[in-house]
């Protein structure tokens, strides 16, 4: 089964889209009601980073390292507030899926978004998973080894381009139909002219992006230090 959370500043809506109305039982919605519980009580608790009582109980914790990363290289605004979906197969644990990023890379329509910063640490479960030592060293070991393949320039560009090249005349036929303009940033000096500008934006964007989080992503550090967290590690 699979849940959908939307976060907003004051309030936590989740809803259940997996089973759909038709075959969501009383039991099963409850079922998932006590997983889901379970699985935050874990986290929000003095016990959270324990073996015994902790959220690597109820959470694949690669699948949420790579899901922050992901987010984070592409700096999607979205992630962890809107369009998130947390899934669990049944006697398995808790994963998230990557999806819907039409606001990342710089394409956030209200407001330039820039290459630096970091914008997940305090969104939805992250806020609490930061706070462990353990998690944040394998966050940054993760990275290091996305940096040599997924994450490298090389391999970015070039996946690109072959995407581009397997696309085809998809391109133009997409464009027309659509009848595709290239405006709707603001401010309006951020608006691209051409296709070809976007995809030379789009590598240039990542390609800056990956230099930053270089130089910075070991700063992830402060917010899983003993100084910061005294109140959750009593």
């Amino acid at each position: 089964y699979s849940y959908s959370e939307r976060i907003c500043q004051t309030r936590q809506d989740i809803a259940i889209r997996y089973p759909g109305a038709d075959k969501l039982t009383k039991e099963v919605a409850k079922n998932i009601e006590l997983d889901y519980s379970a699985f935050e009580k874990a986290l929000f608790s003095y016990d959270y980073n324990t073996e015994a009582y902790g959220y690597r109980n109820w959470i694949d914790v690669d699948n949420f390292v790579d899901y922050f990363l992901i987010n984070e290289f592409t700096k999607n605004l979205d992630a962890g507030s809107y369009s998130t979906y947390l899934y669990k197969e049944v006697g398995e644990k808790f994963r998230l899926c990557v999806w819907d990023f039409n606001n990342a890379c710089d394409n956030y329509q209200e407001q330039e978004t820039g290459l630096e910063g970091f914008s997940m640490v305090d969104r939805a479960w992250f806020f609490m998973l930061f706070k462990d030592e353990a998690f944040v060293r394998q966050v940054l070991k993760r990275y290091e080894q996305l940096r040599e393949t997924f994450f490298s320039e090389e391999y970015l560009s070039n996946y690109v381009d072959e995407t581009i090249a397997y696309l085809g005349p998809a391109v133009s036929r997409n464009n027309e139909r659509w009848n595709v303009k290239w405006e709707g940033l603001v401010p309006a000096e951020r608006n691209l002219h051409s296709y070809e500008e976007a995809v030379e934006q789009l590598k240039n964007w990542m390609q800056g992006r990956g230099e930053w989080l270089d130089e910075y992503i070991h700063t992830l550090k402060q917010y899983s230090h003993p100084s910061r967290n005294k109140v959750y590690n009593p």
